[in-house]
């Protein structure tokens, strides 16, 4: 498995361990052996800039998933969003490497083939994300 991490964005003393860390507890417990993650940082103007290419949305958002394996081979590309990731942070009550961490194991999940278009989907992320949040953070992460 190739995974790399792209700083196009500012996060302070967070390196690219706490991305590699997230994408291999998730992709270990989904059962991905084969294939290439990559995870750019941007700032919310170069993730609006995507949101309206290749999805139509104007406006900037966490994070943006374009899987592009299939089976057990997971090849994905994960834009995250560090403006956004520190708002929510602040909204959320959490560390920014809190936060970074949450986006980047939702967007390995989507990856992965989950959704979240229903509450169901959601809510079915949201326990995954918590699980493996909880690996990543040594079971010290708040849920």
């Amino acid at each position: 498995m190739t995974l790399s991490v792209t700083f196009a964005a500012r996060t302070g003393p967070i390196g690219a361990r706490l991305f590699y860390d997230c994408c291999n507890a998730v992709l270990e417990g989904e059962r991905k052996t084969r294939g290439a993650v990559s995870v750019v940082l941007l700032d919310d103007a170069a993730i609006r800039e995507l949101n309206v290419r290749y999805l139509r949305h104007d406006y900037p958002t966490d994070v943006i998933t374009f899987p592009m394996g299939e089976g057990r081979e997971v090849e994905a590309e994960i834009y995250i969003s560090v403006d956004t990731a520190r708002r929510q942070a602040r909204e959320y009550r959490v560390t920014l490497r809190e936060e970074l961490a949450r986006l980047a194991v939702h967007g390995v999940l989507h990856a992965c083939g989950h959704d979240d278009a229903s509450d169901a989907q959601r809510e079915r992320m949201r326990i995954l994300e918590n699980r493996y949040l909880n690996v990543v953070f040594g079971g010290r992460m708040r849920t």
